[in-house]
């Protein structure tokens, strides 16, 4: 198992032994000497976990405890406490603190290890399980509100069927009633794909258009942007033709509407002006034929301290942010063969690539949603 450790001690000595242990296990290791050092490192590391001495030079490790714990960024890093010896009065004030653990200092490399990774599991078990959980209520309130709104839909898109069929093809209200029919069945396409959207598996995996899913996401995101938002312009470019996948274009308009909305979110807290451009393409490598989607935002970029690490579960770098959309993006995608990669531009902003791999069909791309041309 791999990750970010932080260890905080005074003891250079001390901190070369950790640091040995740990690399040698495959972690990315970084070290501090004091305790507001210690904070300050941990904001910008964003650890998978934390390695505290109680002895510090300028605070003790309780109070740096106690500081992580406050801090929103920081506030559920796994902290493991070091002791001396095993000393109960320290090991009781340190899980008074906050501390999730402990490990004496002369413990066997074995135990060191085992608490570490135990640590970044049980974070990672636990979080996930309330993610679970917090889906399931959003999945019982969406289907909740599909169903009452897919009742009178029928009405309508019935009713409208009948009158169209009683006016015929030349009635002077025919078109109107050909907007109301291809409008209501825009509906009931989108409510699957909102449905799609909390499940919890791969979901309907057929023959899909991906740049017809493309539009229609692009579609539905400028639609729900703020009135007069001028700061930021959505370009398309998807008019190549492209192969088709196999896929949910419910679960993948998922992942678009995500990644279109960080890319909004990323131009907004630049404090300028910007474009998101949302394009396709195609590519291979070794392990295969690939159609990419790559939505280009001029916002602030990703310190490249998180580019990898943006994709796991709750890892965030926005104040406001929850650290889900992004993982289960990747976890979508992952259901349908595919992946998504993040790189910063060389001017300005970021690149979040959607990679997935073509069909191995005769039969050319099906479009499985309604075209958005047909909307009315």
């Amino acid at each position: 198992m791999s990750g970010t450790v932080l260890i905080v001690d005074d003891s250079s000595a001390d901190r070369a032994l950790l640091r040995t242990i740990l690399s040698r296990a495959g972690y990315s290791v970084h070290e501090v000497a004091r305790g507001r050092e210690a904070i300050h490192q941990a904001c910008l590391l964003r650890p998978h976990v934390l390695i505290l001495d109680i002895n510090l030079p300028d605070m003790s490790g309780f109070d740096v405890c106690r500081a992580v714990r406050s801090e929103r960024e920081i506030s559920n890093v796994p902290v493991l406490m070091l002791t001396v010896r095993h000393d109960d009065t320290d090991v009781v004030a340190g899980l008074d603190a906050g501390a999730d653990d402990y490990v004496a200092k002369d413990s066997a490399s074995e135990i060191i290890l085992g608490r570490v990774r135990r640590l970044i599991e049980f974070r990672q078990i636990s979080g996930l399980a309330m993610l679970n959980q917090q889906l399931a209520q959003v999945g019982r309130l969406l289907t909740g509100i599909v169903h009452e709104i897919r009742g009178p839909l029928s009405v309508i898109r019935g009713n409208a069927e009948l009158l169209r069929m009683e006016t015929g093809s030349e009635g002077e209200q025919a078109q109107w009633i050909d907007s109301i029919i291809r409008s209501t069945r825009l509906l009931q396409v989108r409510l699957d794909h909102l449905m799609a959207a909390v499940r919890d598996s791969s979901g309907e995996m057929r023959l899909i258009d991906p740049a017809n899913v493309l539009r229609e996401a692009v579609d539905l995101f400028v639609k729900g942007m703020p009135p007069g938002d001028g700061a930021v312009r959505v370009e398309l470019d998807c008019d190549r033709p492209l192969p088709a996948v196999h896929g949910d274009a419910g679960r993948l308009m998922q992942v678009l509407l995500n990644v279109l909305g960080n890319a909004r979110e990323a131009i907004a807290r630049s404090g300028q002006r910007g474009q998101i451009l949302a394009r396709t393409g195609t590519t291979r490598d070794e392990k295969g034929s690939w159609v990419t989607i790559d939505v280009i935002d001029q916002g602030t970029g990703i310190p490249d301290t998180f580019l990898e690490r943006i994709f796991e579960p709750f890892f965030t770098t926005r104040e406001e942010g929850t650290g889900y959309g992004l993982y289960l993006a990747a976890q979508i995608l992952k259901e349908q063969s595919g992946r998504i990669t993040a790189r910063n531009n060389t001017d300005r902003g970021a690149t979040f690539t959607i990679w997935l791999p073509e069909a191995q069909t005769a039969e050319g791309p099906a479009a499985c949603v309604v075209p958005l041309g047909e909307s009315g």
